[in-house]
């Protein structure tokens, strides 16, 4: 049986999709004066927010521009000074986000059936203080951690693990983790859980101009959603949903599959976030 559900805090939760983030990232690149793409923005969304940055200045189009403007290629003081700038962007994103669709269906069925809630993050611990607690929210998580309290963030299961000795939540295999992010697909099969990918599209995110047709809408979200579930199902992902809204039932679906000998298979492989040359 399901003991505990481990989310995304930042894009599963409270910014579906990442919109708000990636859309500050490029910001603060254009303000740099380097303009980088919503796809090439969120290269490396899920990890750790230095991480992110450090993906996006590996791209080679980004370097590229990025040794245009500056006359030097990207390093470990770039990324910090990025990551400075976008602090103030991530506090007030997240302080202001409203909760995502469908998450107080969810959180309700975990709280009715005595399932555990938790959640990793990809931001510092001091941003996400009042986030999901019973002051700010009546759908407060029991537990969440972000990578600074673990010696490395996603990828690695590290507070996946933190989480479980937390809430004292044992075989790992009674755990789900659910996130929207190849990063959160691969943190949780290397832990040993069920790992659940959700699109969290809006209708907004998916309609390309006020002048395109609907049908050309329909087209481009469909071919959107297709991609989507291929590149989480590409990291891992057990099953795919299209919404938080959607986890009761497959929780259930997922206690039929254990019933029936389901087990979440363990992978050794660790993807590490490429780091741009000092």
């Amino acid at each position: 049986m399901i003991q505990a559900v481990i989310f995304n805090l930042e894009s599963t939760l409270l910014d579906p999709g990442g919109r708000g983030l990636i859309q500050g990232i490029r910001d603060i690149f254009r303000w740099k004066g380097v303009q980088v793409t919503e796809e090439q923005a969120s290269h490396g969304r899920g990890l750790p927010i230095r991480d992110h940055i450090a993906n996006v200045l590996a791209l080679s189009e980004v370097r590229k521009k990025w040794l245009d403007c500056f006359g030097t290629h990207p390093g470990r003081t770039d990324i910090e000074h990025i990551y400075l700038e976008l602090v103030p962007v991530l506090r007030s994103l997240i302080q202001g986000a409203e909760p995502t669709f469908g998450i107080d269906k969810a959180l309700n069925e975990l709280q009715d059936r005595r399932i555990q809630s938790g959640a990793t993050a990809s931001c510092p611990m001091e941003m996400l203080g009042n986030v999901f607690t019973p002051a700010q929210s009546p759908y407060a998580l029991d537990c969440t951690v972000a990578p600074c309290e673990v010696s490395q963030g996603r990828p690695y299961p590290w507070m996946i693990y933190e989480i479980a000795h937390r809430l004292q939540v044992f075989p790992l295999s009674d755990i789900v983790k659910v996130g929207d992010t190849a990063a959160d697909m691969q943190e949780g099969r290397n832990a040993g859980v069920w790992t659940i990918g959700v699109l969290n599209h809006s209708e907004g995110a998916l309609t390309t101009s006020q002048a395109t047709s609907r049908e050309s809408d329909d087209r481009v979200a469909e071919e959107r959603r297709r991609q989507s579930v291929y590149g989480l199902k590409r990291a891992g992902a057990h099953i795919v949903m299209n919404s938080v809204a959607d986890l009761p039932r497959i929780l259930r679906e997922i206690e039929m599959l254990q019933h029936t000998g389901g087990y979440p298979s363990y992978t050794k492989q660790v993807k590490t976030a490429l780091m741009p040359p000092s």
